[in-house]
This record gives structure tokens, sequence and C-alpha cells, in this order.
């Protein structure tokens, strides 16, 4: 009995004991931490506060958004395949040299060389500019200004009516572009509208639009979806033009911060499209953006 009794009052003393240390430890509140940031996909890089998948000036192979950072340098070789539903598959090659200038310009020279048998040249070499209205955000859908002049320095052999006719030289053209661009939630989305005419020859003019949508399935890796609509005619053909619109998927992905492999195929949908077309682009860019992931999507460079 009194070993039980000892035992309950050395148990009371220390639960007294532990109540009254309690007592006397002074209660402390945390402050909430607020860490600030932007979702993936919307960090901004440069002077125009850009998102890093509007910084590359390509959207994909047929859609352009926006500009390059100042002093930006992107080097492309872009390759596009043609199925048409009759004749032989055309395969064109298209180096591209992009440099991004201060105050929202940009300048290009491209090379174009059809590899297409049996006639593989140079057909058209083009220089070209565009200009950003605003700083990115300020102006809904970010419009941007883009004028392109093709050179024509090849043969126009599809104008060739009869093997013996003198074989004329491809014509010149101008095509102005308005290209718009927008991130909704996850979604990054580039729109171009366009306008295409030859300076002789045929006098074809080409009409339309490119479109495409993207979503990241990982940092490195995107998918999305392309379309492509063209109406065109001839100086013979005005009152009974062609239409031509084109679907599929599309899909980027970097091997480094360095380089971008984009990849699109899209299928015919109308009487006058293709059966398919394929593109594939390899970017390589250099400069201060570099420091950056730039991450983009994969459709009217090489229309």
């Amino acid at each position: 009995m009194i070993k039980h009794r000892i035992l309950w009052f050395a148990l009371a003393v220390i639960a007294v004991s532990s109540r009254v240390y309690a007592e006397d430890i002074p209660v402390y509140t945390l402050e909430p931490i607020i860490v600030q940031g932007k979702p993936g996909g919307k960090e901004t890089v440069g002077p125009y506060n850009q998102p890093v998948w509007a910084a590359q000036g390509r959207f994909s192979p047929n859609t352009d958004v926006y500009v390059l950072p100042p002093y930006e340098f992107v080097i492309d070789l872009d390759y596009q395949g043609t199925k048409p539903k009759r004749g032989k598959t055309s395969n064109l090659l298209t180096q591209e040299f992009e440099l991004g200038l201060p105050n929202r310009f940009q300048i290009a020279f491209e090379n174009n060389y059809d590899m297409t048998s049996p006639h593989k040249q140079v057909t058209v070499q083009t220089i070209e500019g565009r200009y950003a209205l605003a700083d990115w955000g300020t102006i809904p859908l970010n419009p941007t200004l883009f004028a392109e002049y093709k050179f024509g320095v090849g043969k126009d052999y599809e104008g060739q009516e009869d093997s013996d006719d003198p074989l004329k030289r491809i014509s010149n053209a101008v095509e102005l572009r308005l290209l718009l661009g927008e991130q909704f939630g996850k979604y990054q989305w580039a729109l171009n509208i366009f306008q295409e005419r030859q300076n002789g020859g045929e006098r074809e003019w080409e009409t339309g639009f490119s479109q495409a949508i993207s979503y990241p399935i990982r940092d490195n890796l995107r998918a999305g979806i392309e379309m492509q609509f063209i109406h065109r005619s001839d100086a013979e053909t005005r009152s009974n033009p062609q239409h031509e619109f084109t679907l599929g998927p599309s899909l980027t992905w970097k091997p480094s911060q360095r380089t971008s492999l984009d990849l699109a195929m899209l299928f015919g949908t109308s009487h006058d499209s293709p059966r398919a077309k394929m593109f594939a682009v390899f970017s390589y860019s250099f400069g201060k953006g570099e420091e950056n992931e730039y991450s983009a999507p994969v459709s009217t460079k090489n229309r």
C-alpha cells in the first residue's frame, strides 16, 4: 500500500510540474510566407516582358509570333514535304537567319532550295522585317506587323506550258502578315493572317490564315494542333480560285536550351488541298536569351 501511494504521489507531482512549466513557455505565431511566382509557361524574359514561349519568333512551322528579344540570333533549318493527290511529292529545304533588334524590331533572311527531281535549284530568297506594336501584354493578342519581299532566283518550271518555250525566272512577290499571340491558362495560341501577291508571271495571289495551339506535356515537350487555309488564284482563275485547308497534330521537343525540334503533319480536308504536308524544323539560338529555356510548340513560312 505504501508503495502504491508513493507512486501515485510521484505521478501527481510530475503532472503538476509539467502544466506549470508549459504555462511559462511563450507561444509564437509565425507570419505567413508568400512565394512570388507565375504559372508555368508565363515566365517573362527580355525588355519586352514576353513569355519564354513567345521569345523565338516562330510559334510553329507555319505560324509566327511576336519578335525576338534584342540581339537574339536564331538559325533555322526547315524541311517541308508536300504530297499532292496527283503527281510527285515536292521537297523544300529552307535556311533562315533571324536577328532581334531594339525597339521591338526583327529582321531575317531566308534561302529556299527545291529538292524535287529532276529540277533541283534555289528557287526564292527573301528578306523579312517585323515590328511589334507594344510590349507583351500591353495590347490584347499582342499584334505584330510582318512584311516580306521574295526574290525569284530560280527557273519557273511550273509556269512552262511547252518544253520548247523559253524558261522564265520565278516572279518576285510581296507578302504581308498580321501576327497575333496569347496565352489562355496553360494553352498557348498564335494566329497569322496573310496575303501574298506575285509582281509578274501568272500574278498569283494567296490570302488566308494559319493557326496553332499547344499544351505542355513536360518542361521540354509540347503537343498541339495546327491548321492552315489558303485562297489561291492567278490572272486566269480569279473567278474560280482554289481553296486549300489542312489540319493536323504538332510536336515540339527541346533537347537543350539552345536547340529546338518542331514537327507537324497536316492533312488535306478540301478538294483543292494536297493529300498531306509534313514539316520538320531544327532551330539553334545564340545570344543572351540562351540563359532562359525557350519552349515553343510546332504552321506561314514555307507555303
